[in-house]
């Protein structure tokens, strides 16, 4: 029993030893906005109407990142069926996370020394 302690207690501590010093890259709220201007949002400062093959797009390329999506891209097919959205037709092409998106984005021509806003 008292070996069993003992291991437990140097992996633990030979697990932390490395991490002490360290500060995380990214805080979650500047990890989401590079997430959301890469999946096409043009603005975090202000709403922008955007059409619904937009919205869908970043929604699918948000679940894509791991996010859970609002709706399945067959929901949204299925919901907007007569908006024939070109996201829904045969052979479209799936957003992906792009960082030339992000920074080409309106809100980095804004704010180009913004955090979210460096390659």
């Amino acid at each position: 029993m008292k070996k069993t302690l003992k291991l437990l207690s140097c992996m633990a501590l030979l697990s932390t030893a490395g991490c002490v010093n360290q500060i995380s890259s990214l805080s979650p709220r500047l990890w989401r906005q590079k997430i959301l201007l890469e999946c096409g949002v043009p603005d975090l400062d202000k709403v922008v109407a955007l059409d619904l093959n937009q919205f869908a797009s970043i929604e699918i390329c948000l679940g894509q990142s791991g996010f859970r999506p609002s709706f399945t891209i067959q929901e949204w097919c299925e919901n907007h069926k007569s908006d024939n959205l070109p996201i829904c037709r045969p052979g479209a092409l799936m957003p992906q996370r792009s960082v030339e998106r992000r920074l080409k984005s309106p809100y980095c021509k804004r704010h180009k020394n913004a955090l979210e806003c460096q390659p």
